[in-house]
Formats: C-alpha cells, sequence, structure tokens
C-alpha cells in the first residue's frame, strides 16, 4: 500500500515537472517567435526608413533647385524694375520736352503771323520806303536781300520747331510702348516668383510631411529592436536555464553511478566476507585474510570516488598553452574601474562578465565562448583547491578570473563596474576551469 502511494506520488512530481519543462520550452519558443516577428517588423520598417530618406532626399534636390530658380527670377526682377524706372524717367523728361516743343512751335507761330501781318498791311510802301532809304546800290541790294531772308528765316525756323515737335512726339510713343512692354515683363516675373514661392512652400510642407512619417518609422524601429534586446535576454536566459539543467542533471547522473558503484562494491564485499567465514582451516583464514585485504584496497577507490576526491576534489590539469595565469590577471587589471555594460564585449567601453573574460583571455590568443552559461564547458575542470592565478571561475550566471590568493578580477555589475580583489566564494562556485 505504502509503495503504491509513493508511485503515485512520483507519478505526479514527474508529471508537474513534465508540465514545467513544457511551460518553459514555451516561454523559450515564444521569445524566439517574437523575437523572429520583431526581427521581420524591423527589417520591415527600415526599408520603409530608407524609401523614405530617398524621397525626402529627392523632394530636397527639388526644393534646391527651386531655389535657385527663384533667385535668378528674383535677380530678374530687380533688374527690370531698375529698367523700368529709368525708362519712365525718360519718358517723363520726353513729356517735358514735348511740351516745350509745342509751347515754342506756338510762340514762333504767332511771332511769324505778326510779321506777315505788318508785311501785308504797309504793303508794298515798306519794301519801296526801305529801297528808297539805301545809300548805295550795294545796300539797296542788301536791303532786299534781308527781306527775303526774314520770310525764309521764319519759314525754316518754324519747320525746325514742327520736326521738333513731331520727333518728341515720336519718341514719346516709343517710350511708352517699351514702357508698357517693360511693365508687362514685370508682371510676368512677378506671377513667375509668386509661382515659385508657392511650389517651394508646397515642397516644404511635403518634406515637413517626411519628417513626420520618418520620426513616427524611427520611433518604430527602435521599439522593434527594444523588442529583440528584451526576447535575447529571455532566450540567453533560457539557454543558461538550460545549460545549467543539463549540468545538474549530469551531476546527478554521475552521484547515482558513483552510489550505484558503492552499492555492487559493499555487496561484494559482504559476500567475500560470508564465503570467508563459511571456510574452514588454514587455507580458509588465508583467503579470509586475502579477501579482507583486497576488500580495503578496493574500499579506498570506492572512497574517494564518493567524497568526490577523484572527480572534483583533487583536480589538478596542468597548463597547455604556455600563457602565464599571473599575465593574464595583470592583464586584466588594466580594465579596473571601467564600466559594466550588459552585453559589451570590449572592457575599454565597457563589458559584461562574460565578455570582460573573453576579450582578456582572447588578448593570449585563447578563444572562448561570449556567453556565461557555454564558459562552464571550456578547457578543462580545475578543483578550487586546486586553482591557480589566470583560471576561470565559473558561478551562477556570472563569471570572473581567478587572481590566486582567493580572490577575483570581474565585471561585477552596473553598479560596480570592472573590480578586483573580490572574495572568489563571495557566491557559491558552479565550476573552476583551466583554459591556459
Amino acid at each position: 500500500m505504502r509503495s503504491k502511494k509513493l508511485i503515485a506520488v512520483l507519478l505526479v512530481a514527474a508529471m508537474g515537472i513534465s508540465q514545467f519543462n513544457v511551460a518553459l520550452a514555451d516561454k523559450k519558443s515564444e521569445a524566439e517567435n517574437t523575437k523572429k516577428k520583431a526581427e521581420e517588423n524591423l527589417k520591415s520598417k527600415q526599408n520603409e526608413i530608407d524609401a523614405i530618406e530617398q524621397e525626402q532626399g529627392q523632394l530636397q534636390e527639388e526644393i534646391n533647385a527651386l531655389d535657385a530658380e527663384l533667385v535668378n527670377v528674383i535677380v530678374e526682377l530687380s533688374t527690370l524694375e531698375e529698367e523700368l524706372a529709368i525708362k519712365q524717367d525718360e519718358l517723363a523728361q520726353t513729356k517735358e520736352n514735348l511740351k516745350q516743343a509745342k509751347e515754342d512751335e506756338k510762340n514762333q507761330y504767332e511771332a511769324m503771323k505778326l510779321r506777315i501781318r505788318f508785311m501785308y498791311e504797309k504793303g508794298d510802301s515798306a519794301m519801296l520806303t526801305s529801297i528808297l532809304e539805301s545809300r548805295s546800290i550795294a545796300d539797296l541790294l542788301n536791303r532786299v536781300e534781308y527781306v527775303n531772308q526774314v520770310y525764309d528765316y521764319d519759314r525754316n525756323l518754324l519747320t525746325e520747331y514742327e520736326n521738333t515737335k513731331n520727333q518728341v512726339a515720336k519718341l514719346q510713343k516709343q517710350q511708352k510702348k517699351e514702357v508698357a512692354a517693360l511693365e508687362q515683363k514685370r508682371q510676368e516675373f512677378q506671377a513667375a516668383e509668386e509661382n515659385y514661392r508657392t511650389v517651394i512652400a508646397q515642397k516644404k510642407k511635403e518634406s515637413t510631411n517626411f519628417d513626420r512619417l520618418l520620426a513616427e518609422a524611427q520611433t518604430l524601429a527602435a521599439e522593434y529592436q527594444d523588442t529583440i534586446n528584451a526576447q535575447n535576454v529571455i532566450i540567453a536566459q533560457e539557454n543558461e536555464r538550460e545549460e545549467r539543467e543539463r549540468r545538474e542533471r549530469e551531476e546527478r547522473e554521475r552521484q547515482e553511478r558513483i552510489a550505484q558503484q558503492e552499492r555492487e562494491r559493499q555487496d561484494l564485499a559482504r559476500q567475500q566476507s560470508q564465503s570467508a567465514q563459511e571456510s574452514t582451516g588454514a587455507s580458509g583464514s588465508e583467503d579470509h585474510a586475502s579477501s579482507a585485504e583486497n576488500t580495503d584496497s578496493e574500499g579506498g577507490g570506492g572512497s574517494q570516488d564518493s567524497s568526490g576526491t577523484s572527480e572534483g576534489g583533487s583536480k589538478d590539469p596542468q597548463y597547455s598553452t604556455g600563457v602565464s595565469g599571473s599575465e593574464v590577471v595583470q592583464y586584466a587589471l588594466n580594465f579596473v574601474g571601467n564600466p559594466y555594460v550588459w552585453g559589451g564585449k570590449d572592457p575599454n567601453t565597457g563589458a559584461d562578465c562574460s565578455g570582460f573574460t573573453s576579450y582578456v583571455y582572447a588578448h593570449f590568443g585563447i578563444s572562448i565562448p561570449s556567453y556565461s552559461y557555454s564558459q562552464r564547458s571550456v578547457g578543462k575542470e580545475v578543483s578550487y583547491a586546486n586553482a591557480r592565478a589566470g583560471d576561470l571561475i565559473c558561478y551562477n550566471g556570472h563569471v570572473a578570473i581567478y587572481m590566486g590568493n582567493g580572490q577575483i578580477v570581474h565585471a561585477k555589475g552596473t553598479a560596480y563596474g570592472i573590480v578586483a580583489y573580490d572574495n572568489a566564494t563571495y557566491r557559491q562556485i558552479v565550476t573552476v576551469r583551466r583554459v591556459l
């Protein structure tokens, strides 16, 4: 009855462990699926960002080209307005000149009419008087010539004034046409300037919209990256847990093998003891003594297995790389005081515990994984009693470099950074590995 209860308890426990393991496996699988989906989303969003930046660049080139054309239009418009102002000034001056020419023509015309009227009213008597009063033939001829010249002078002068007036009027008409053409051209350039400004404003509005889309895409990309980082932490933790459970399982199996060997040895010893007691005579006594001696010899070996000295307590493999452990320690001390950065691989700028140890050993040409749970299986196992400077001390979720004298140097945590001379047994040691 008791055995049945025990079997039932064991079955329930096994089912519970199985369900627990399934749950943990589901957790890792869910993290991997979430990470994969986030990576796909991140890649898609990065492609979208690239497309937005490309379109934004093309739009900016268009804006720059439009700006250049607008500058040319503004320069042309400024030059045109200067020309128009000059032409308007010339036209105003021409108007004044035309006004004066008309006035001069009118005055000359009135003066000529007065002289003609005088000559008409006096008749030929005026000319006759002028001739009779001459003092000589030469004077007479001069007087007659003078009267003719007066008529010619008035006629020529009036013709000249009329020609001047007509030329000024023609110039005014030409200048009006030029001013009208310049005015129309100015209006066209003003319209072009307004159009360029409108188009540029629209392009800049589109550019602002691209800025918003780019910012939104970058924000989502950052969120996807945060999701990937978070899932990486979960996956790393699950991998570490699986590695820890594997080692614990192997350790249990090893202990079970040792216990089984001990039971078998004890059974053999009892059988030999019983056989010796049943023997008689001197030969029986000698056989018993021999059997006891053999039993002691086997028992000594078994005792070492049971205590674990042969398996772990006395393990002390020799160096195989030729690298000095003290040199490894001295090199590691160069980084003391530098920051702890989760996932960091370079202690110069910041590293986590496994990144720090892998970096230090890599300096001496020794390559080890960069994850703490993976570093538990590198090199050869060493008992803590035989640990030497340069050995790798592995804890649950942490690793350090042994300095000797019970001290370690390690990337301790965010609040501490890389520190040295901590007690090697400040937490439970899982294993010590010799990688040199």
